[in-house]
């Protein structure tokens, strides 16, 4: 994976670390951590953005449909204001002097009169009404399009600042994954002091199933993977050792961590890749300070005459930089 790497981007340098650039021989556990939790983070942006979006846009179709039923009652209403206006048009027409003369002589018509009056006064009531109720829409319509135009304006806001999280998400992925070993990482810096495979039957085993990192009593170890602390022990061949259960690509995986100084992790604590767990220690049947680490496909399956279920990390872990394993172990 390094080789492509540093192929595709020439000097090899490959992380923005605030303002200064790191190379690919130089990237630390504790890049890939921090890399991995602004990952983490940006998703979570992203999904809270998301839902800002969504909310935004409820709140913009909300407001068009009360705009659209404001607007129907002020249509309504002008109609009704137009129907009222021909109708006094339409009494007005009719001369009162000729209702007057008329409604004095004749009591018949004297009541018809009457009647025409009432109607007048009432249209011109209701007349009166609707414009009052036509300004009150108005007012209302105004203060409708301001809310729809806010909401609008807010939903425009999420909608960029979602854009520019996604694409900021889809930057730090394919930052993430040029940092990070396809599978495991190696746990600690130090020299290789035995490799996996037969072994001369000290200690009782005949078959190293693992590989021992020699370096002084205090060295960090860092998790090798992404994954969750299964079990913490004190005591036995492997003295102070940790246990952790990962899941890659579907398939489960546990690592073995032993003859630990320190453990700085606790049963059931979840791990980002390259998180610390302890110190490289002396416990247990060690013959000097150094980390045991063993890869195991599936769960935990010891055999000390044979390669049980465990693979040569070797083969599945890789060095943060690109450097030899064998050198110098990460």
């Amino acid at each position: 994976m390094w080789k492509q790497l540093l192929v595709t981007v020439g000097t090899g340098v490959l992380v923005l670390s605030g303002t200064s650039a790191v190379s690919a021989d130089q990237i630390t556990p504790q890049d890939l951590v921090k890399t991995t939790k602004s990952l983490q983070q940006t998703e979570q942006r992203l999904h809270t953005s998301q839902q800002a979006v969504a909310k935004a846009e409820r709140r913009a179709e909300a407001t068009e449909a009360k705009r659209d039923a404001i607007q129907k009652k002020i249509d309504y209403a002008h109609t009704q204001l137009a129907s009222y206006e021909t109708a006094l048009n339409s009494e007005t027409n009719d001369p009162s002097l000729f209702k007057q003369v008329l409604a004095a002589v004749l009591p018949i018509a004297k009541a018809e009169a009457a009647v025409s009056e009432k109607i007048e006064t009432d249209l011109k009531m209701k007349k009166a009404a609707t414009i009052r109720s036509l300004e009150k829409l108005e007012n209302e319509q105004a203060e409708i399009e301001a809310e729809h135009k806010k909401a609008r304006s807010s939903h425009s806001a999420a909608y960029k600042q979602l854009q520019g999280q996604a694409t900021q998400l889809k930057d730090l992925k394919r930052q993430t994954a040029a940092m990070a070993p396809e599978k495991f990482m190696m746990p600690a810096i130090g020299r290789l002091s035995q490799g996996y495979g037969a072994a001369s039957g000290q200690f009782g085993y005949t078959f190293h199933n693992g590989l021992d990192i020699a370096a002084n009593i205090g060295t960090p170890i860092y998790v090798a993977a992404a994954g969750t602390v299964t079990d913490v022990k004190a005591g036995g061949p492997y003295g102070k050792h940790v246990f952790i259960e990962h899941e890659i690509d579907g398939q489960k995986w546990t690592t073995v961590y032993a003859h630990m100084h320190k453990i700085e992790v606790k049963k059931g604590q979840a791990l980002l890749q390259g998180e610390g767990i302890g110190q490289i220690g002396n416990t247990g049947n060690s013959s000097g300070p150094h980390l045991h680490f063993e890869v195991h496909q599936g769960k935990y399956a010891y055999s000390s005459s044979s390669a049980g279920n465990t693979v040569n990390p070797m083969d599945v872990a890789e060095v943060l930089g690109g450097a030899s394993p064998i050198k110098t172990t990460y």
